[in-house]
């Protein structure tokens, strides 16, 4: 019988490593070829390594006919075939199950292809999981994998699936698709990956790291760098460089309740003299703390002004953990309070998933490279507020602006932005971000 090889179906038989393939032709060249080959319409099913090395030293073998429907009952034929494979990885079979899975899915009108008989149509994740004895989100989980890999194995190339399959490149499941990036962003991490030198995580946080130094590289040459401006001094000073209703935005991230001995006396030493500084026209953010004493002394102080203040809005991080409580919650959230006016200029929030009050975005994380003060908020938050709020050509302050997120990320926008902090430690981190120091 002539037999051919079928590319698409070979595609989904998992490829013997280099010395598994030494070991299967040492012993067949010993004692020959002992398992007959299977084939559907001359086409070869299982034993394409056993078929090579026959073919590559004029061995003998014999052959096993199945008889199957259609190629799609083929495929399923195959993937549960690998799947009875023992020495498979973890990754492997949730591959091979969620090719299974997606097979059933798209045939989805036999209760069980390879039968050759009709039966009830069969393409829901709850039959599916009922049938093969597997929750619901096992189905789901699998089949996003093995999708995840075939889009690496098209994006990055076989390689790339060989080594997440054999387990070699430390690639977490869930973060598969993140090889498509690095190959984008950074691609001299892909093959370190691949061979297991490098974890994809460490390489995410690594190439990171060097974009952000890049981006201060770029912003340290700019002729453009003196419109993120950092002042070393106190708030009350800087303030006093501004005449009244002269910048659009105020949006600043104070000391908390928990930093200060009297929140009361702190208030009355800035928060009026730099609400007005700010345009009818324009808008405030106050980042504070979750605790009820600091909001209850803010709105206090906030309600006496002809600012309107709008529903807070929560900025919550999901990326940081504390030990289990026993008496409260964990803070997962700090509040910012808007101000604004019936005259001031509509929100820019045309974005779905930015026009909420609840904004929910990873705190900044030293893992990744993007953590440098502890205070620090996150660059997106940051883009938001001032992209919702401002254009190109306004003018921004931020009387505490820590290690300059907010008027670095103001500067990238084409906005005008000055600072100040009393801290040195920060003003220093600022500068190297790229903020230009006085």
């Amino acid at each position: 019988m002539q037999i051919t090889v079928d590319n698409e179906l070979k595609s989904y038989i998992r490829p013997l490593k280099d010395e598994e393939y030494e070991k299967l032709k040492e012993s067949i060249l010993i004692e020959g070829i002992r398992d007959p080959l299977v084939v559907w319409q001359g086409i070869l099913l299982d034993g394409h390594h056993r078929y090579k090395i026959a073919q590559e030293h004029n061995l003998e073998y014999k052959i096993v006919e199945i008889e199957l429907p259609n190629k799609e009952a083929v495929k399923e034929w195959i993937i549960k075939n690998q799947l009875g494979r023992r020495n498979l990885t973890e990754q492997e079979a949730s591959y091979y199950r969620g090719k299974l899975y997606s097979a059933r899915k798209q045939q989805g009108i036999r209760t069980d292809l390879t039968s050759c008989q009709n039966g009830k149509k069969l393409n829901t994740t709850k039959e599916i999981s009922d049938q093969y004895g597997v929750s619901e989100r096992t189905v789901i989980r699998d089949e996003q994998f093995s999708q995840a890999v075939d889009k690496v194995a098209e994006e990055v190339g076989e390689e790339a699936k060989r080594a997440i399959l054999s387990g070699k490149a430390n690639v977490p499941k869930k973060d598969v698709e993140k090889l498509i990036e690095i190959k984008q962003e950074a691609p001299e991490y892909i093959e370190p990956i691949l061979k297991g030198e490098i974890s994809l995580s460490k390489a995410i946080q690594e190439s990171k790291k060097r974009l952000i130094e890049q981006v201060q590289e770029e912003r340290r040459n700019t002729k453009e760098i003196t419109r993120a401006t950092i002042y070393h001094d106190d708030c009350y000073n800087f303030l006093s460089r501004f005449q009244d209703k002269s910048v659009d935005l105020l949006i600043t991230d104070p000391p908390y309740s928990t930093d200060i001995d009297d929140l009361p006396e702190f208030l009355d030493m800035w928060l009026y003299d730099a609400l007005d500084k700010v345009k009818d026209s324009g808008r405030a953010f106050i980042c504070i703390g979750a605790y009820p004493i600091e909001i209850y002394t803010y709105l206090q102080y906030l309600l006496k002004t002809d600012w309107i203040v709008d529903n807070p809005l929560v900025w919550t991080y999901r990326n940081t953990l504390g030990q289990t409580p026993k008496m409260k919650y964990n803070l997962n959230y700090q509040l910012i309070l808007h101000l604004y006016k019936e005259t001031s200029n509509p929100l820019d929030n045309r974005i779905t998933n930015e026009m909420f009050s609840v904004q929910d975005i990873n705190a900044p994380d030293g893992r990744f490279g993007d953590r440098f003060y502890k205070w620090q908020k996150p660059d997106l938050l940051a883009e938001r507020l001032i992209n919702h709020t401002t254009k190109e050509g306004d003018t921004i302050i931020d009387p505490f602006a820590g290690c300059g997120t907010f008027i670095l990320k103001a500067s990238e926008f084409n906005r005008t932005a000055y600072g100040c902090d009393i801290d040195i430690e920060a003003i220093n981190i600022a500068k190297k971000r790229g903020c230009y120091v006085v």
